[in-house]
């Protein structure tokens, strides 16, 4: 047993599968509609498992994350220049913006960082891949778990059986360096993704889904191919009523409640 097994333990409790959101966006691109206040985006995602964000978000917030019903924090590692959208950069430059033991000295439970490959740039995407196992190896040294993140920057360029390819490689190289969870986009055939990787696989909610209905589909489509649950964004704190969406998400995947009946029964 390793503090990261510790700490992987305490995020899943008795659970079997995780409602996690996102709110560093803005420390990717800087303007997020639902994000002009971190305190207020923390406290809409409040009842989630966990929670991603900037070392100086929970910095400012710490006391958020002190409430009993509060997520465990994941600190956002790499900045990348393919997450620059107002500049539409199209390759993914990658630097550590924040250490894990500043992580941990600021509260953080977890970490992500992203590994960009298949970018056209072998001497871009090997430094990634040196930059990614660093963060492996101090998060080894510190016993916290870490989040790999497969971002497609070109997903909805290409076919749909491109990114699934895509993701299934990616993840699994991700897995074998060293990730404890990943993070991927969900795809076409998403049950070959999570049999193809070793590690609890989150399917992100990427672009904004109309309807409540859509983004509780898509959570259980997703433990339904294998994953261990979501990581979901603006499809959270956006929402017109993330409370409630949060309890529906947590009965469509651990009680296999439809969708339909879960939005009836939270009044979505």
């Amino acid at each position: 047993m390793s503090g990261i097994d510790l700490r992987i333990k305490r995020l899943f409790g008795q659970k079997k599968n995780l409602v996690i959101s996102a709110i560093d966006h803005v420390l990717e691109y800087g303007d997020q509609p639902g994000i002009e206040s971190s305190r207020e985006a923390i406290e809409k995602c409040m009842g989630t498992d966990a929670l991603l964000l900037s070392r100086f978000s929970l910095r400012r917030n710490w006391d958020l994350f002190a409430l009993k019903n509060s997520p465990m924090p994941v600190i956002r590692i790499n900045w990348s220049s393919a997450f620059y959208y107002p500049l539409e950069y199209r390759k993914g430059f990658t630097e550590v913006a924040t250490a894990v033991e500043d992580a941990v000295q600021d509260g953080g439970e977890l970490v992500i960082c992203s590994l960009f490959l298949e970018n056209n740039d072998e001497e871009m995407e090997t430094i990634n891949v040196g930059i990614f196992s660093e963060v492996v190896r101090q998060k080894e040294n510190l016993g916290i778990p870490l989040i790999g993140e497969c971002y497609v920057v070109e997903h909805a360029e290409i076919s749909a059986d491109a990114l699934h390819e895509k993701v299934k490689r990616v993840s699994r190289v991700m897995a074998e360096l060293g990730a404890d969870l990943v993070k991927v986009f969900f795809t076409n055939k998403f049950h070959e993704v999570v049999a193809n990787t070793p590690v609890p696989v989150f399917s992100i909610g990427a672009e904004k889904l109309n309807t409540d209905i859509e983004v509780l589909t898509k959570a259980q489509n997703t433990v339904k191919a294998g994953a261990r649950g979501i990581i979901f964004g603006r499809n959270i704190f956006m929402a017109s009523d993330p409370k409630n969406l949060i309890s529906a998400l947590n009965e469509v995947m651990n009680e296999e409640t439809s969708p339909e009946e879960a939005a009836r029964k939270f009044s979505l």
